[in-house]
């Protein structure tokens, strides 16, 4: 059109090129398809963006502290959990669990081989972590470089998270509920009725669960046996009407890439969502917080 010379970036970042090797931005950066959400002990957010991962300050601010081709890079991350020391526990799109140091521009495989379908992960008590396989089904825990399966036959799994009595918790896209492994290979409903529950998070005896398909926040009392909705009308999931497909992706950097809306806990009590139906992270705070 007229000659003139556009080039797009990872970030969504339109630029034009101009004469004498100036530039011109039409489209700023900003986050493409948020996925998982973790907050470190310092009250810190960051945000798994696929081929980036970003640290997001209350002002909305983007920091990238790691992205698809800068060295120790964990892959294309879907699943994301700090461990502290700014170490993070990354799933990505080729079946892969990674420890993350991203100051450092390191990376130590966990596991690999796992089905490349890989969604949310979580830290144990005891150190193990737990990843969900969506394509396989199921629930496995790594440790010193052991892969254990703690539950299969699963609904597509997407979320996970450890309550505080250790027990393993799990959101069922497909199954409509979250439910707690039994240790033995199965898993016991803990909270059904949902419509597609993805994140989930757990704060004492308090569930959070990203219902993708209602498009609202629930919170659980796991104690008292009481549900409510925190909020709804959420930009996440697809449009009405329209079923999600994950994309292929792009060999070798790529598996499959479905939709994954995260959820974390700030220290103040601020709960953090994915909106990756508008490609934005959504804060929500109590009135007069």
């Amino acid at each position: 059109m007229d000659d003139r010379l556009f080039v797009s970036s990872f970030t969504g970042e339109i630029t034009e090129i101009l004469d004498g090797g100036k530039t011109r931005t039409l489209l700023p950066g900003g986050l493409n398809w948020p996925l998982d959400l973790t907050v470190d002990g310092d009250g810190n957010l960051f945000v798994a963006d696929g081929t980036n991962t970003f640290q997001l300050a209350d002002d909305g601010t983007l920091t990238t502290i790691g992205m698809m081709f800068s060295p120790g890079y964990p892959g294309v991350v879907r699943g994301l959990s700090s461990v502290g020391g700014g170490e993070f526990i990354a799933s990505n799109t080729n079946g892969k669990v990674s420890r993350y140091r991203p100051a450092a521009m390191e990376e130590d495989v966990l596991a690999e081989g796992l089905d490349p379908q890989l969604y949310g992960v979580a830290v144990a008590p005891s150190g193990a972590v737990a990843v969900a396989e969506l394509g396989a089904g199921r629930v496995v825990s790594i440790k010193g470089g052991d892969v254990q399966e703690l539950a299969s036959g699963l609904q597509d799994p997407m979320g996970v998270a450890f309550a505080a009595d250790g027990s393993c918790l799990v959101s069922e896209s497909s199954g409509g509920r979250v439910a707690v492994l039994d240790g033995n290979g199965g898993a016991e409903t803990l909270l059904d009725g949902l419509k597609c529950p993805q994140g989930i998070h757990v704060d004492g005896d308090r569930l959070y669960v990203v219902d993708a398909g209602e498009r609202a926040l629930v919170s659980y009392d796991m104690k008292r046996k009481r549900r409510g909705t925190i909020a709804s009308n959420l930009p996440v999931g697809p449009p009405a009407g329209v079923t999600a497909k994950p994309l292929l992706g792009i060999q070798p950097f790529s598996g499959p890439q479905g939709p994954f809306a995260g959820i974390a806990r700030g220290p103040d009590g601020t709960l953090y969502v994915s909106a990756d139906g508008e490609g934005s992270v959504l804060a929500l705070r109590r009135s007069g917080s």
